[in-house]
């Protein structure tokens, strides 16, 4: 079933403006808001798109309050707060029911009590388009249906409510104001007396044609609109791109177009204002739109685009498929994810069910299945991961522009990269509202989204593209666009080459790619020759014990503050080292393998030397890392944990952190089997919660548990006790690892802290146990869909119970916390297989 929330929910503020909801075009254009309707963020609006003079995206259409006449009342469903701390108007009192279909947001708005209407308001974007759709459709439901108890499919844009037919229907006048803005997306416009919006009524006429050779006398050319529709073209100023408001309808619907030219001021972003960040913006109103609607007519669509306008886009036929291809998008994102596991399940249909462990009962006589929560019974959790990761990728397409444009402008190198020429970027965006490009977190990301779509040319290109940009070694921080310079200041990471090696490997095991592979091979054997020899920021092997030092913040723990790093790790940091073995054993493998097919000849593959480092990076690893930890019991096994960092400016530093993760759960891990469960059960007690892994222990005297909502105070426990839910890749990795080389020595050495319940069980019965434990891991993160953003998981959490999410940061959403779930759910699905035909489980 889809994310609904009744009218307990609906009806409250508090409720309601802490629940967000996104769409996307895949693009790069948005839609975001909240259940209320009331903009929280600077980053709300209902079209935010890229415009070929700016860098950045840009809020054109920021919302739509309405105003009905129905019965006889007014009733206005806008909901605004001021800078005052007015609230007017207060519509959400009218919001009956918000739900998710397909991703895309519903409202429903009771108009005349019991015996009244229903207004359904239904967003969408279409992919690949620059264009928002807002429908509203009136309504006349059951009873039961009104309540919110019954809930039938979608059948196009005219949805699922069963219109009223007597013969006393009566009809209801809809006026709207579309607020506009023609600014950055995350930062606040204010009235300008120097400048006034251009807004060009659209009138009708006999031909409907609209191209860019129109741009240099735009003022004297109006495309036609048909009878029943309605609208304007808006110029925030004379060299900015044109956007247009359209409202299409029939002709009875008695559409028309208004102009007012009026300013509203000082709108408060309640988020923002929390977080200390600027949080009042103005919003201008080109003009007000008004039609009349009836439960049987054909809905009235708005359109907000910066598209060509067309005689297409005015026909109601053309919305109702332009719906559907948005609704089946959805669909196949969750269709390819489900596909890519059809190796380990066959081609079953329904006998595939991803959730590879049925539900056990009380009495079964399996001995795991006692105490085991109850698993998912279908795959709404996983439809919502695979739509959610769609989100992030982005196919920029190239525009063309007529030469007297580009004369009459300055054209930035982001603009002539992305809309000079036909050609398609393939982005992969590191988090909403942020729209960062960080290659890390791309990186990271890469194994997840292999599975969530059939992207892998795009994948490929973005690695072979980023292979280019090696730079003594190094990668940039930021994914680069096409043509784009990049900044000296950007190669600040000491671990991305080592991440371009873990995604690589990755893309290869799905693709077999080796053309891509000896493509890359020469740029990642200079990497490791810069990595031995010495490169930027102190970045060098040690030559005395094989381990690879820095002397700088260069980490993904990067949280800064007045320009300074709040967790420097200045040394030899432990997951940069284990991915260092990690990515010396890859380059062994991938020379020989090379090597064997002929495409290198034997002295351009250091097979040997690799060898070596390997060798002499293991054991100083397993020896200087190590960080053992003393017993009350003298008969105990001795335990302990990994430093985090050693050999830095204050010499080893034993913080517990879940960096030490890497060493154990790479599939080239550097830590010895006997230390691994030790790690893990550290690692377990001291760092993981129901939403992800602390990036400190409780008990280190810097850890920061409960941040508070600022962004600074957020900032500074990032990295210093805040939960990150992408970090449950690594760590079920590692339990999965540790689960396939137990018992040890004959004795179980099962980490305590995953709550065996006293049992000791034989090897394949304790691997159900460690697949059960991480499908309910996995399975914790469903909560957080219906809260924050909703659709999407959440990222970083308080340390402290109940682990408050953090909102206030733009960092709402992240693609790492989405693409590891994935990930993991395809992991565990894996090492499932044998455990289901050992006992011969069938799932249903």
């Amino acid at each position: 079933t889809p994310i609904s929330l009744d009218r307990n929910i609906c009806r409250n503020l508090d409720e309601t403006t802490t629940r967000e909801w996104l769409i996307t075009n895949g693009a790069g254009a948005y839609a975001s808001g909240t259940v209320a309707g009331m903009l929280t963020r600077m980053e709300h609006g209902l079209f935010v798109a890229s415009t070929p003079e700016t860098v950045t995206p840009h809020l054109l259409l920021a919302k739509i309050d309405e105003e009905v006449v129905f019965d006889e009342r007014t009733y206005y469903l806008g909901t605004n707060e001021y800078r005052d701390g007015t609230l007017n108007p207060s519509g959400f009192v009218h919001l009956e029911t918000f739900r998710l279909d397909e991703g895309f947001p519903v409202f429903t708005y009771r108009l005349g009590g019991i015996d009244g209407i229903m207004l359904e308001k239904r967003i969408w974007m279409q992919s690949g388009r620059n264009t928002t759709y807002i429908q509203y459709r009136l309504v006349r439901t059951t009873m039961e249906e009104a309540s919110g108890r019954r809930r039938s499919g979608i059948t196009g844009a005219l949805s699922n409510a069963v219109s009223h037919t007597s013969e006393e229907q009566q009809e209801l006048k809809l006026t709207l104001l579309p607020l506009t803005a023609y600014r950055p997306y995350n930062k606040p416009q204010q009235e300008h007396a120097h400048r006034q919006f251009s807004v060009t009524q659209l009138r009708q006429m006999s031909q409907v044609q609209f191209s860019e050779e129109h741009y240099d006398d735009y003022e004297d050319y109006t495309p036609a609109l048909p009878e029943g529709t309605a609208g304007c073209s808006i110029r925030a100023w004379d060299e900015a791109t044109p956007f247009h408001l359209l409202a299409v309808g029939l002709a009875e619907n008695a559409v028309t177009f208004l102009p007012t030219g009026v300013w509203y001021w000082n709108f408060l972003h309640r988020r923002d204002e929390a977080s200390g960040r600027p949080a009042f913006d103005d919003l201008y109103l080109p003009g007000v739109i008004r039609a009349t609607l009836r439960p049987d007519d054909v809905p009235l669509t708005i359109i907000a685009s910066t598209e060509e306008l067309t005689s297409h886009s005015f026909m109601p036929e053309q919305l109702n498929r332009a719906y559907q291809r948005s609704v089946e998008g959805q669909r196949q994102l969750y269709a390819d994810t489900r596909s890519s596991w059809q190796r380990y399940f066959g081609e079953g249909g329904e006998a595939a069910h991803v959730y590879a462990f049925p539900t056990h009962t009380a009495h079964s006589s399996h001995p795991i299945s006692a105490n085991m929560s109850r698993l998912p019974e279908d795959e709404t959790y996983l439809r919502y991961l695979s739509q959610a990761a769609g989100r992030f990728m982005v196919q920029w397409q190239a525009q063309r522009h007529d030469d007297r444009v580009h004369e009459k402008q300055q054209i930035s190198d982001y603009h002539r990269a992305l809309f000079g020429k036909q050609e398609r970027a393939f982005v992969v965006l590191s988090d909403y509202y942020g729209m960062h490009r960080n290659t890390r977190e791309m990186l990271i990301a890469i194994p997840g989204l292999l599975l969530t779509a059939r992207h892998s040319r795009e994948i490929a290109s973005i690695l072979r593209s980023l292979a280019r940009h090696f730079k003594q070694g190094l990668l940039p921080d930021t994914l680069p666009l096409p043509n784009q310079t990049i900044d000296e200041n950007e190669y600040r990471s000491i671990d991305l080459p080592l991440w371009y090696c873990y995604a690589l490997d990755a893309y290869l095991r799905a693709t077999h790619d080796e053309t891509l592979l000896e493509e890359v091979y020469r740029p990642l054997v200079e990497c490791i020759n810069w990595y031995t020899r010495g490169t930027l920021h102190g970045i060098q092997v040690d030559e005395n014990d094989g381990l690879l030092t820095s002397t700088d913040a260069l980490t993904w723990m990067n949280a800064m503050s007045e320009e300074k790093p709040l967790t420097p790790r200045y040394g030899k940091a432990v997951e940069v080292n284990a991915l260092w073995y990690h990515a010396l054993s890859l380059m062994g493998e991938w020379s020989q393998r090379l090597y064997r097919s002929g495409r290198i000849n034997y002295h351009n593959a250091p097979t040997i030397s690799y060898r070596d480092m390997l060798t002499r990076c293991r054991e100083s690893f397993n020896r200087r890392f190590w960080h053992p930890v003393d017993d009350t019991e003298p008969e105990s096994e001795p335990v302990g944990y990994l430093f985090d960092v050693i050999d830095g400016p204050d010499g080893d530093d034993d913080a517990l952190r879940p960096n030490q993760l890497f060493a154990l759960s790479l599939p080239h891990a550097v830590l010895d089997e006997e230390k691994r469960a030790f790690v893990l059960d550290a690692v377990t007690h001291a760092l993981l919660t129901p939403y992800g892994l602390r990036t400190l222990s409780l008990s280190d005297e810097g850890y920061r548990g409960r941040p508070g909502m600022r962004q600074e105070e957020q900032v500074r426990a990032l990295h210093q006790g805040s939960v990150w839910t992408w970090l449950l890749g690594p760590y079920l990795d590692a339990v999965l690892n540790v689960g396939y080389v137990l018992p040890v020595q004959g004795k179980q050495t099962a980490p305590l802290s995953l709550d065996t319940g006293g049992r000791k069980y034989e090897n394949e019965h304790y691997r159900e146990f460690l697949l059960r434990r991480g499908l309910q891991l996995l399975n914790m993160q469903q909560e957080t869909l219906s809260k924050a953003l909703l659709g999407m998981c959440g990222s970083v959490f308080d340390g402290d119970a109940p682990h408050t999410m953090h909102t206030s940061s733009p960092m709402l959403a992240t693609l790492t916390s989405t693409t590891e779930l994935l990930r993991s759910y395809s992991a565990l699905q894996a090492a499932s297989v044998p455990v289901l035909i050992e006992h011969k489980v069938v799932s249903r």
